[in-house]
């Protein structure tokens, strides 16, 4: 549904349910010099997400198909016990150059979760073409939680003296976008889709519980004032897919791709985008092959280039380009329930800063475990 909504209209007549969930195994890594240190230090995070839920329930009558759904389109989260190279960085631009601050000790941690609802009608225009369209909420929440207690020393080493400063806020936002798709059934053995999303306005509101490092903008552009307002739109997203069946009717490839206009979303002179910010793609290729009567499997590869570089690389955020290879399977335990069980794994291109962040090296690594269950209660 949330790739191709056009194509709704061709499934049978009647009601059809899915929820599904992942889990999310990450483990995200940097490696940087400290100020003051002679030798880098690693700074990892291994926070999971236990559950990433997403809900379908759609409804054809004739040649119109309502549709609704509740899903979880993005989030993150990191843990860094040790904290990061950034703390000390932070801290040192409150002193004279002449002293030298360095971390005893301290901790970083970061969420950020989207939440959508949608709704919407697809249409049968004819026997071969159909058109969608849907409106989508999205609820938005960042969180920061970072402290550090540091030692400050003379140009010569001798300490000066020791403090402790730290950031907690939230921030949340909502906003309205719209989905248009439309599906052509080019032959029995091939189909094809494009969707359009518009972009998402988002102003965030900051809530500030402690911001002694609400305001860097020698580091990045995110502010964290309290009581604050900052634009970070959800771009707008033009997709693409087609689908092909083998002679034999057993094997099904598709090819997919995604482009994100993070560009045009990053207009504002005072939304927390990165300007260096390019537009971003995905290009993936899928395999489903029909192993009996009762059982599919499928295996996929998608390769995302987020728009990201060097110069757009911070602690707080380094959006890596990435390869995605995963493999599922479908099982019909009964006429019209299926259960569906999926494992992949996101291989990251190796990241390093510029700037202020120069020789800091990203890394990123996650595991996908998915659940899902369907179910098919066709018109009598």
């Amino acid at each position: 549904m949330s790739f191709n909504p056009a194509g709704l209209s061709l499934l049978p007549e009647g009601w059809h349910f899915n929820v599904s969930t992942q889990t999310l195994l990450r483990r995200y890594t940097v490696e940087a010099t400290p100020p003051g240190a002679s030798a880098p230090a690693e700074y990892e995070s291994t926070a999971p997400t236990p559950i990433l839920p997403n809900v379908y329930a759609v409804y054809r009558k004739g040649i119109v198909a309502a549709f609704a759904a509740f899903t979880a389109p993005a989030g993150d989260r990191v843990d860094f016990a040790d904290g990061l190279r950034a703390l000390p960085l932070i801290e040192s631009a409150f002193h004279d150059d002449s002293y030298i601050v360095s971390m005893n000790s301290g901790f970083f941690r970061s969420t950020s979760r989207y939440l959508a609802g949608s709704a919407g009608l697809s249409v049968a225009l004819t026997d071969d073409l159909s058109a969608a369209l849907g409106l989508r909420y999205t609820m938005a929440e960042r969180t920061l939680d970072a402290e550090g207690n540091f030692t400050i020393s003379s140009d010569l080493g001798i300490p000066v003296d020791t403090l402790s400063r730290g950031l907690h806020a939230r921030k949340t936002a909502y906003g309205f976008g719209a989905v248009v798709g439309l599906n052509y059934r080019i032959s029995p053995a091939v189909n094809a889709a494009v969707r359009y999303e518009t972009d998402t306005s988002l102003d965030f509101k900051t809530d500030s519980e402690r911001s002694e490092w609400a305001h860097t903008p020698w580091l990045w552009p995110e502010v964290f004032e309290n009581r604050s307002r900052q634009r970070r739109d959800l771009p707008a997203v033009l997709g693409a897919g087609i689908e092909v069946l083998s002679p034999c009717r057993r094997a099904l490839v598709s090819l997919s791709m995604n482009c994100y206009f993070l560009e045009n979303a990053n207009q504002s002179e005072c939304d927390s985008y990165d300007d260096n910010y390019g537009n971003g793609m995905d290009l993936g290729l899928g395999v489903r092959y029909t192993a009996t009567p009762r059982l599919d499997l499928s295996a996929g590869y998608q390769y995302s280039d987020l728009g990201g570089s060097d110069t757009t690389y911070n602690d707080l955020e380094f959006s890596l380009d990435s390869h995605f290879i995963g493999a599922g399977a479908r099982y019909e335990v009964s006429p019209g329930l299926d259960l569906t069980g999926s494992v992949a794994k996101l291989f990251c291109t190796e990241g390093e800063g510029a700037g202020r962040f120069g020789g800091s090296i990203y890394n990123k690594d996650i595991w996908y475990f998915g659940l899902g269950a369907g179910l098919s209660l066709p018109s009598d």
